[in-house]
Parts: C-alpha cells; sequence; structure tokens
C-alpha cells in the first residue's frame, strides 16, 4: 500500500509502518509536537526500547507502494 494509507490504518492499530525490504526498523508516525515520526527498532514493543528521534523519507519512500504495518 502506499504511505498515507498505511500511516492511516497504522494510527488506528497503534502499530509502526515500514517498507516491506526493510526488516530492521520501524517508522512510528505520531502527533507529538516535536517529533512526528520517530524511528523504532523491530522489537520496540516487547525489549522495552526506545524511538529514535525523527525520519526524514526520501522521495522513493513517498512514491513507493510497498509500505506495509510493523505488528
Amino acid at each position: 500500500m502506499n504511505i498515507q494509507e498505511a500511516a492511516k490504518l497504522a494510527m488506528k492499530k497503534g502499530v509502526a509502518i515500514r517498507r516491506k525490504n526493510q526488516n530492521v526498523y520501524g517508522v512510528l508516525q505520531t502527533n507529538l509536537v516535536n517529533y512526528q515520526c520517530l524511528i523504532v527498532s523491530k522489537n520496540y514493543k516487547t525489549k522495552g526500547q526506545t524511538a529514535g528521534a525523527r525520519w526524514q523519507p526520501s522521495a522513493d519512500d513517498l512514491i513507493a507502494d510497498d509500505w506495509i504495518l510493523d505488528n
């Protein structure tokens, strides 16, 4: 799915999104003032890890249709 579809669905489910070929981290979108998109490790929920600040998508990321939910 495209990034907009993935982001909307992920926000409803409370999960991160990632590109299909990226299996290391996900992008957790928020409505926080300072950090709109956070980088999280694949196991951020189970290992108690903290999120990294800010993600800047590439043009390829924005037009890709291979975004998936990172459950």
